[in-house]
């Protein structure tokens, strides 16, 4: 007996692993690169002598990190989930 292609293949959760899986690696690529901004424009105001302007860059920084670093936890717990 074989069995059509079509019942082997779920193409909903297919297409919607696709979609969520090009989202958050836009995503995630976005934000790290706000991560990324945030530390060069840090050291260009520290030079500067623009402490008040480098600390909020520094932090936008820092939240950007932390926010990839989130990502990437609730990640792999819906991975590890499923």
């Amino acid at each position: 007996m074989t069995v059509p292609f079509a019942e082997i293949v779920q193409w909903r959760d297919l297409i919607e692993t696709i979609v969520f899986a090009t989202v958050a690696g836009i995503g995630v690529t976005l934000i790290f690169s706000v991560a990324i901004w945030g530390a060069a424009r840090y050291t260009d105001l520290r030079l500067e002598e623009r402490q008040g302007a480098a600390y909020a860059a520094a932090a936008t920084s820092a939240a950007a990190l932390l926010a990839v670093l989130a990502v990437v936890v609730l990640g792999v717990i819906v991975m590890t989930s499923k």
